[in-house]
């Protein structure tokens, strides 16, 4: 930590000592002030990373304070403290920059725990921006994953050759983007490169799509057109799902393969072919083959090089990086980045994704539309059930297991939140949003007051 400045604003010269020597001890750079006025001087003489503040002050309001602090610095990271938290002071705090909020009395272990994961998080913009760097694309490769680092080495090296490769995973690990990084590295970068989800294309239309079809060859076929194989001359044609292709179209893609020519339906003319073959499969194929469902010479035709991509669940590391990514990429859709509490981090680190780094950025495009440009929390997380059932069941552990009364209320006092965070604030319009009285929602926001941090 002997590079993080940390500014703290404490009046209590007790619990401001204690801290000030507990974060020494863990290697911060701290300054420790009592007052709003020296906090301000603080800012004009030297830059911090980190703001650990009372909103409780002797000579200013704290949260005014705090928003004159980051706005004079607004890089630094801000930890609010506070013995009386409400709803409305939360918010505020929110809405002024505020990244995470605690509750006194806490233990220092907690408030350390806070910090490092909070300059954990904010740490990832800065790998994101590293990785970036070359490209402003929201479909490029984000990884520090070891075990993924060596898919994209590998995916490096054989992208010159003109080896056929199968990309082996799970639904969702990004075995597209591999593809078109294999094609971007390749010598025919420049041709074309043709997609095809034979999980897409129903089993009746797959052989035109990929054979072509000459006019007449039956009812409905007015006109002559080639098919992928064809359009792919030149460049790369990329078979995903390929586990999903007919015993017969596995038969007439071998011969292919063999001879680099093919026929359109209705046609006795060959066309000489020209290109390099990617597939994919989520299925086990080498099973597939055992059990006699797909051909044997063609699995070896196809598999002459190839890469198992892992699923999301084995490169965990990556997760943090993946979030901010997404961040930035639906933020910048929706014109508003909306950002997340280390609780609601660790809340994501947490799940199974079966969907992996697709199911992710799901719930990151969610969270956008519904919390565009706000800060969002743990408890913030199961209102997505609301909008996809799906990618809502995996936010069930928070609830699963209380009292139903005890349930309803957590649901209510999130909504309850949400409802004041959309409005700004102004308890006489969320009151009308939720079709209650301004003294109903008063008394639901006592018996709400959060334990610990907002």
């Amino acid at each position: 930590m002997k590079d993080v400045k940390l500014l703290l604003v404490e009046d209590d010269p007790l619990l401001g000592e204690s801290l000030h020597q507990a974060l020494d001890r863990k290697g911060y750079q701290t300054r420790w002030v009592t007052s709003g006025a020296e906090a301000l001087a603080s800012v004009c003489d030297e830059s911090f990373d980190l703001l650990l503040q009372d909103v409780r002050l002797p000579d200013a309001n704290g949260l005014d304070i705090l928003g004159e602090i980051l706005k004079a610095q607004p890089r630094c990271n801000a930890l609010v403290m506070t013995g009386q938290a409400t709803v409305e002071m939360a918010v505020r705090a929110m809405k002024l920059g505020a990244f995470d909020f605690i509750t006194k009395p806490f233990p220092v272990d907690v408030l350390l725990l806070k910090l490092e994961r909070l300059l954990e998080f904010r740490s990832l913009e800065k790998q994101l921006a590293l990785l970036s760097a070359s490209s402003t694309a929201c479909s490029s490769i984000v990884t520090r994953s070891p075990a993924m680092r060596a898919v994209l080495d590998i995916v490096a090296i054989s992208a010159a050759s003109e080896a056929g490769i199968l990309l082996m995973g799970e639904s969702g690990t990004g075995k597209e983007l591999l593809a078109e990084s294999i094609h971007a590295g390749s010598a025919r970068s420049s041709g074309p490169l043709v997609k095809v989800n034979c999980a897409a294309i129903p089993e009746t239309l797959i052989e035109a799509e990929l054979f072509g079809v000459e006019k007449g060859a039956y009812t409905g076929a007015d006109r002559s057109r080639p098919g992928y194989l064809e359009a792919a001359r030149g460049g790369t044609l990329f078979l995903d799902e390929a586990g999903e292709l007919s015993p017969a179209v596995q038969a007439k893609l071998l011969r292919v393969l063999e001879e680099r020519r093919s026929t359109r339906i209705g046609s006795i003319t060959p066309h000489d072919l020209d290109f390099r073959l990617v597939c994919a499969t989520n299925r086990d194929l080498a099973s597939m083959v055992a059990s006699g469902r797909f051909r044997a010479d063609l699995y070896y035709r196809i598999n002459t090089i190839s890469i198992r991509v892992p699923a999301l669940r084995e490169r965990r590391e990556d997760i943090p990086l993946l979030v901010a990514h997404f961040i930035e990429c639906h933020g910048r859709k929706q014109g508003k980045k909306i950002q997340l509490t280390p609780d609601a981090l660790d809340a994501l680190l947490h799940l199974g994704y079966p969907g992996n780094v697709r199911e992710l950025s799901n719930i990151i495009e969610h969270l956008s539309l519904l919390f565009a440009g706000q800060t969002i929390h743990e408890r913030d997380l199961p209102i997505i059930s609301a909008v996809d059932p799906h990618l809502g069941t995996q936010f069930e552990k928070f609830t699963i297991g209380m009292p139903l009364r005890t349930a309803v209320a957590a649901f209510e006092k999130r909504y309850i939140m949400r409802v004041l965070s959309a409005a700004g604030g102004q308890k006489g319009r969320a009151a009308e949003i939720l079709g209650i009285s301004r003294k109903a929602l008063w008394e639901k926001l006592r018996e709400d007051t959060p334990a610990d941090g907002m």
